[in-house]
C-alpha cells in the first residue's frame, strides 16, 4: 500500500459489469475492500452483484464474483 487514497482493481465474472475492466476503488481503513458490489443497468434493469477480494497483493487487485445481491422488496407472501 502506499500514501494514495486509491488503488486499481479488476473485475471477474459474468457479464459486462465485470468484464476485467480496472477501476480505482478507495481504501478502507487503509486496507483494500474485502467485499465490493457493483450495479449496472441492462435492458432497464438494475443488475447488483458482490465480489469479494482475490488473494493476490499486487494491484490490480483482482476481485472474484460472489452472488448476485437481490432486494427484499418483493412482493409479499400474504395467504388469504
Amino acid at each position: 500500500m502506499n500514501d494514495k487514497a486509491t488503488y486499481q482493481a479488476i473485475f471477474y465474472g459474468p457479464n459486462v459489469i465485470a468484464a476485467g475492466t480496472p477501476r480505482e476503488l478507495e481504501y478502507v481503513n487503509g486496507a483494500y475492500q474485502r467485499e465490493v458490489v457493483l450495479e449496472a443497468t441492462e435492458d432497464g434493469e438494475t443488475i447488483r452483484r458482490r465480489f469479494r477480494i482475490g488473494h493476490e497483493t499486487a494491484e490490480p487487485i483482482p476481485y472474484r464474483f460472489a452472488e448476485d445481491v437481490y432486494d427484499d422488496q418483493d412482493e409479499a407472501d400474504i395467504p388469504n
